[in-house]
């Protein structure tokens, strides 16, 4: 054991050293290459909020159908015209109980109690010791206290219906959209300001997209972490429920080893995505439930029973798989080898030590795992994300095409992931990710 945790040091010192590397040319200008380059972004940093406003003013102006409007016509840009004006004028409350809500997010994550945990490497000091940041975990009891104090305000002292949400959702989703932005503007000063800033192409918009620093954080408080994790899937849920709310007052009916972490900068991309686009575009289901008779979702109980499964087994394999490669990824005794009666209830709460896991030592220092749910394909736990979202739009039936637009986003996203971070690997590891692509395909 002793010599096994000698070796792990050192691969892991290896590891590093290449991760000083590439940080010490981070200052270098680079190329503007991803997401179709400058002219991509560009188009993402207008294109992506108007489409949320189109789906938005969709659902708004065609209830019964639900049918795509003509985007090019004046009424839809008078439409994006006059929310931007009920915002600041009539409903600037909106903003300040954003304002709110992100700041309550954000004294949950710095005073609840939790365990402290390390991430992965980021650097070597100067004493020639392995720098990590700490990460405060009490998500979990955030989430509790969120929705304790949800209720309390919506259900026990009926301080605001508990459709606020979904009454005011498209106004919620403009002050969103703004705060992204605001943000994302802030975090590119800090960056310059802290000079923490890596890989940049010295084009605006396109660092302004990618994010000028991967690790931002404001005294101790890492920006990143906070937005990833918190603020916009809680949301994500509490329009869920509000749209719930709202579809039964219409019808009388009751409905820290990932890559983004790890690996991504903090910019736009990210504000805007963490809480603008996850809560207001995937919680496009509900919505269009929401404004749907119960006569068009008459579903047998065997379809019911088709779409919780697959959505259950996505859960599985995306949680699975993610499991594997986080324990992989700390202590490589931790593999794949459980028999198949308790593999999947011991991999929900955590692996034990069994065989030797299968895995190619590259030349850099790093791992790279071959056996469990990565052996099988690259990506499994994407496949499982597929599959949840196969459940869930599938109880929208088949009627119209506005709530199928999640699925098509999640394919493309992760096709463009897919040949991103082959890209990335291949440039890195050479010839060791050519071995492993020929293994796993």
């Amino acid at each position: 054991m002793q010599s096994f945790r000698s070796s792990s040091h050192e691969l892991l010192n290896v590891h590093i050293f290449a991760l000083l590397d590439d940080e010490q040319k981070g200052k270098d200008k680079i190329k503007a290459n991803q997401f179709g380059g400058v002219p991509g972004v560009t188009a993402m940093i207008i294109g992506l909020p108007l489409s949320l406003f189109y789906l938005s003013y969709c659902l708004k102006q065609n209830h019964d159908s639900g049918t795509l409007l003509n985007p090019f016509t004046i009424e839809f840009y008078h439409y994006i015209i006059d929310i931007h004006i009920q915002l600041i004028t009539t409903h600037y409350h909106i903003i300040l109980i954003l304002i709110c809500y992100l700041l309550f997010q954000a004294l949950l994550a710095i005073m609840l109690p939790s365990p402290i945990a390390l991430g992965t490497p980021v650097a070597v000091n100067q004493d020639g010791s392995i720098k990590r940041l700490d990460y405060k975990l009490n998500g979990s009891m955030a989430y509790l206290l969120i929705f304790i104090v949800y209720y309390l305000i919506c259900y026990h002292y009926h301080m605001i219906p508990s459709t606020f949400l979904a009454d005011h959702f498209t106004l919620l989703l403009v002050a969103s959209n703004t705060l992204s932005f605001i943000i994302a503007i802030a975090v590119s000063i800090l960056a310059y300001q802290q000079n923490n800033y890596q890989f940049i192409s010295q084009n605006f918009m396109y660092d302004f997209w990618m994010g000028y620093s991967r690790n931002p954080r404001l005294y101790n408080f890492d920006l990143k972490f906070f937005f990833e994790g918190r603020p916009g899937l809680m949301l994500w849920i509490l329009l869920n429920i509000s749209f719930i709310e709202k579809q039964k007052q219409n019808f009388d009916e009751a409905i820290l080893t990932i890559w983004d972490i790890m690996k991504e900068k903090f910019g736009l991309m990210m504000t805007w995505g963490d809480i603008v686009f996850v809560p207001f575009f995937f919680s496009i289901q509900t919505h269009y439930l929401s404004l749907h008779s119960p006569s068009i979702q008459t579903l047998s109980t065997s379809y019911l029973v088709f779409c919780l499964c697959l959505c259950i087994s996505g859960f599985l394999l995306f949680r699975i798989a993610n499991l594997q490669k986080h324990h992989f990824s700390y202590d490589s005794s931790y593999v794949w080898g459980l028999s198949w009666h308790n593999y999947f209830v011991k991999q929900l709460f955590g692996m034990n030590r069994c065989n030797i896991p299968k895995y190619i030592q590259t030349k850099r220092g790093p791992k790279i795992l071959y056996s469990g749910c990565w052996g099988i394909a690259r990506r499994m736990n994407l496949t499982g994300d597929i599959l949840q979202s196969i459940g869930w739009y599938l109880l929208c039936s088949f009627n119209h095409f506005i709530p199928y637009t999640y699925i098509i986003y999640l394919t493309v996203c992760f096709m463009h992931r897919e040949r991103r971070d082959n890209e990335v690997c291949q440039r890195k590891f050479g010839s060791d990710w050519k071995a492993y692509t020929n293994i796993v395909q």
